[in-house]
């Protein structure tokens, strides 16, 4: 089993947010730059930069525009030392509900 089974089993992610989330490990982007270098477009980086924020892998940063006001997000990976800690909880929390289940079994047939 291989890191991206365990980010497609515990959060339903598939290749493309691994690829952002790893691209994303070598410094902090906008969406414009990410969808450049991964060869998507605008809205698939957004969808995919949502699912990431949504389980915890990616961070969004707020800059402000100097000399005109207004303002952008630099998007950034959660470092893996970091994350791993994360996935640990995940894990054990799925393994609880799921013996839960188990335990309940006649109930839900």
């Amino acid at each position: 089993m291989e890191c991206r089974d365990v980010f497609r089993c515990l959060f339903n992610i598939g290749d493309n947010e691994i690829e952002i989330y790893r691209m994303l490990l070598n410094g902090g982007k906008k969406v414009d730059e990410i969808g450049e270098i991964v060869g998507r477009d605008r809205s698939t980086v957004q969808r995919c930069l949502k699912k990431l924020i949504d389980c915890r892998m990616v961070k969004r940063e707020k800059r402000i525009i100097k000399n005109g006001g207004g303002y952008y997000y630099i998007y950034i990976s959660v470092p893996p030392e970091e994350l791993k800690g994360f996935l640990n909880e995940c894990v054990d929390e799925w393994q609880e509900e799921m013996k839960k289940a188990i335990e309940n079994l006649e109930k839900s047939i």
